[in-house]
């Protein structure tokens, strides 16, 4: 009886520890502004927008996939979110930092037009 409450904790915390992470408590990579280097101000803010859709749509289903994970079933938290869903964080990461990137490039290489 107590290998089968001890294996239920287990399963209970692996469950718990697998959730998928808010969008707003991914870090994003670090990624070099030398990837965009020869970009006019114009193409830069056009990568800038792109790349900020791709970031609001790849959050919203990473929040949707967390929900799901919370909720779960009658309330249970489940893995169902992360097990049918493919998780964005990594998309996420590369993407806020891509952001970050451009955002320097926007603001040493263009002027106050362009932010």
């Amino acid at each position: 009886m107590s290998r089968f409450i001890c294996g239920a904790c287990l399963a209970l915390i692996l469950v718990l520890a697998a959730c998928a992470t808010r969008t707003r408590d991914i870090e994003p990579d670090i990624v070099d502004p030398a990837v965009f280097a020869g970009a006019t101000c114009a193409q830069l803010v056009s990568a800038r927008a792109k790349r900020s859709e791709a970031l609001i749509f790849a959050g919203l289903e990473q929040d949707h996939t967390r929900l799901e994970d919370k909720v779960g079933v009658l309330g249970a938290p489940m893995l169902m979110g992360t097990l049918f869903h493919w998780r964005n964080d990594f998309e996420i990461a590369r993407l806020k930092g891509e952001l970050r990137a451009l955002d320097a490039l926007l603001a040493t290489n263009c002027g106050p037009i362009y932010r």
